[in-house]
């Protein structure tokens, strides 16, 4: 049986990585607030993403895009209103991304 939850954290290490060969700065990750959570906040040329990242070892629970619904955008974008208040980072702009990881197939994407 493989463990859901170490998977999980493997693949956003894997952003994490990902996005700082990017050229992106860590600002968090497992960002909570009452609102949520968000896996990884991170900054770029004053842009602030906020990064939800979906790792599948195949595809039988669908797709990991497949997963970020309205719903979970909206948990999303609610967690970065929060951290954007009690923060006060200094940006221009805010991104919202999806890092999809699979066994055979990577892709960033936003939404």
């Amino acid at each position: 049986m493989v463990d859901r939850k170490l998977v999980g954290r493997a693949g956003e290490e894997l952003a994490v990585e990902i996005l700082r060969k990017k050229g992106y700065d860590i600002l968090a990750t497992n960002y909570i607030c009452k609102m949520g959570e968000v896996d990884i906040i991170a900054i770029k040329d004053g842009i602030i993403a906020f990064v939800e990242v979906k790792t599948r070892l195949d595809d039988s629970y669908g797709m990991g895009r497949e997963a970020v619904n309205c719903k979970k955008r909206q948990h999303i974008r609610n967690c970065a209103k929060w951290f954007l208040t009690k923060e006060k980072p200094s940006y221009l702009a805010v991104d919202f991304q999806v890092i999809e990881i699979s066994l055979c197939h990577l892709e960033n994407l936003r939404f």
